[in-house]
């Protein structure tokens, strides 16, 4: 577990935690082909995925389905995946977002009951992993990405070298 604490009253900010400046990164996109898509590069949100999963254990030991942050924090787990198994063009990351879509309606059956079927929300998040599932079966059909692509997707974003 870590400290939520670190660095708020001593000023000192730990080495992990610093941002670089926006002026000493270059673009995180590379041009792909002459159509005018750019392909994300660098892209990286494995910290925030281990953070929120790290904050819905927390969750889940301190009430459970009935602690009402479980849904929000599943929501952003949906969301990063969903957007990791885009931008890298791995299947496998659809099946962690429905995993998650499935964990948010059992959040919502234990607040509801048998009531839950009938909620919007539950529907829509139904909706949602059926069509996470299609996205996963589109990307399956399409195969591995080219080599150059994947080459591509491993590059981080370089800094600029630092003014004088």
């Amino acid at each position: 577990m870590k400290d939520l604490l670190v660095g708020i009253f001593d000023g000192k900010i730990p080495p992990e935690l610093l941002k670089p400046s926006i002026g000493n990164i270059q673009p995180s996109f590379v041009d792909y082909d002459e159509s005018g898509h750019v392909l994300a590069k660098g892209f990286d949100n494995d910290r925030a995925i281990q953070d929120y999963e790290e904050a819905l254990q927390d969750m889940m030991e301190n009430g459970g389905f009935a602690n009402p942050a479980v849904g929000q924090i599943c929501a952003g787990l949906i969301t990063l995946y969903d957007a990791k198994a885009g931008i890298t063009k791995d299947a496998q990351y659809y099946d962690r977002a429905v995993e998650y879509i499935t964990m948010m309606q059992q959040a919502i059956q234990a607040g509801l009951g048998d009531a839950a079927a009938s909620d919007p929300t539950y529907q829509i998040l139904e909706t949602r992993k059926q069509k996470l599932r299609r996205k996963k079966d589109r990307r399956l059909a399409k195969g591995a990405p080219s080599p150059e692509l994947q080459s591509l997707l491993k590059q981080r974003p370089e800094r600029k070298r630092e003014e004088r």
